[in-house]
């Protein structure tokens, strides 16, 4: 089955709930540390932050030159599982790797397993975390996907839970996450699905909040992300989340 996400009315239930505009935003983890005053604490793991956070940022280099991007087509595949830098796929080598809430200090976590594209773990609320994330390591050259109207992601299992896919346009770490939501379908059969997320219709978020006056580059498409985390957008949280153990299995990114 392929599906068309609309991420309309998701955001539009979360905008309802937006600070006014001399209200300081929070982040979701002052947030939810705010509203829960007897948040379970847990030893933070230095280790993995550093394991985890080293893969995504690449220090600056004055020698380095950009090379010229890698132009998608429709129908191109730019990533299977098993298959990541050969074959069918297209572009730079990619592959994926764990960025969870160790990161700001939580005790979520999670695997991917490059091979068979299965991701899982367990995510949790102590230390105010709340979400897991994978993350494939920056492209070089970049993509160009002005060609493109979006990304097709072929999917299976994930429970009918609701998850994140981030485009990003920036090697910059924190740097601005086009976002857009999609529901994992409920399997009985082990069957395949496939997800549409058009390029025009992705929300520009930092942390997940939603920032303004921004502008998608196609031409410059650096990294692709996968997040599942107890908020949607601006402080709103995910009506399709649960603490504890998931699983997902990503079989392929196909440009359409």
């Amino acid at each position: 089955a392929t599906r068309a996400f609309s991420p309309a009315a998701t955001i539009q239930s979360a905008r309802t709930s937006r600070p006014t505009a001399h209200t300081p935003r929070s982040s979701p983890t002052e947030l939810c540390a705010e509203t829960d005053a007897s948040v379970d604490r847990q030893p933070w793991d230095a280790v993995r932050f550093i394991r985890q956070s080293a893969r995504f940022i690449r220090p600056p280099n004055p020698f380095r030159t950009a090379g010229t991007a890698h132009v998608v087509k429709p129908g191109d595949v730019i990533w299977s599982a098993g298959n990541g830098d050969a074959g069918e796929a297209i572009g730079p080598k990619m592959a994926w790797a764990p960025l969870d809430d160790v990161v700001m200090g939580g005790a979520s976590s999670s695997e991917f397993d490059n091979t068979t594209g299965m991701w899982g773990g367990t995510v949790s609320s102590s230390n105010s975390g709340g979400f897991v994330g994978i993350r494939t390591t920056p492209f070089d050259p970049p993509l160009d996907m002005t060609g493109c109207q979006g990304i097709e992601l072929k999917l299976r299992g994930g429970d009918g839970k609701r998850f994140k896919a981030v485009v990003r346009d920036s090697t910059e770490f924190n740097g601005v996450c086009w976002t857009s939501s999609f529901d994992a379908a409920r399997s009985r059969n082990g069957g395949t699905t496939t997800v549409r997320l058009p390029l025009d219709r992705q929300v520009p978020t930092i942390f997940a909040n939603t920032v303004e006056g921004k502008t998608f580059k196609a031409n410059n498409v650096v990294g692709f992300q996968l997040a599942y985390s107890k908020f949607e957008y601006d402080g709103g949280l995910n009506g399709k989340f649960e603490l504890g153990d998931f699983s997902l299995q990503l079989v392929e990114v196909r440009a359409y």
